[in-house]
């Protein structure tokens, strides 16, 4: 498996990784201070060498001619990786949410108008109740008035009928 610092065009060589040192620790305060100063030194002078040799390479690499840049996290134009699809599909995404956000309180703003519009129609009925109410008695007075017609009518046609048969008997 290759080096991936020699790929990158550098010559440089990881920093050692420092050695793990396995002791019991240390049960008093001081010993174990002492213990942490050791390992911050250590740790300081891992990054000295690692940021010189890291100065070093950028040196040898300009002397060859390479310039100190730091290549770009993604090669060539980002909007080659993603498809248009992507780009359309999360429009259409956020428009719906912006429509849903705008159109819901239109909607119901909308809808209690026509509940109000509907409660002033109720409201006007019981008004029509007492005309109901008179409609209704002229009815019936009518239909006592045609009750007391066909009763006339009958007893005419009965006087008639006698009249006529009466006399041939």
């Amino acid at each position: 498996m290759p080096n991936v610092q020699n790929t990158q065009g550098g010559a440089a060589k990881a920093p050692p990784i420092p050695s793990m040192d396995v002791t019991p620790p240390p049960t008093t305060g001081a010993a174990i201070g002492q213990q942490v100063r050791d390992i911050v030194k250590q740790a300081k002078t891992t990054v000295q060498d690692a940021r010189k040799t890291a100065q070093d390479a950028q040196k040898a690499g300009q002397d060859a001619g390479h310039t100190a840049t730091t290549a770009p996290p993604f090669p060539g134009n980002p909007s080659d990786y993603f498809p248009p699809q992507v780009v359309d599909i999360s429009l259409a995404f956020f428009f719906t949410v912006a429509f849903c956000v705008v159109g819901f309180p239109l909607a119901r703003a909308f809808a209690r108008r026509i509940d109000r519009k509907t409660e002033f129609k109720t409201v006007a009925a019981p008004d029509l109740t007492p005309h109901i109410r008179q409609l209704q008695d002229s009815v019936d007075a009518m239909a006592i008035e045609l009750e007391r017609i066909s009763e006339g009518q009958r007893f005419t046609a009965k006087l008639l009928a006698e009249r006529s048969g009466g006399p041939a008997q």
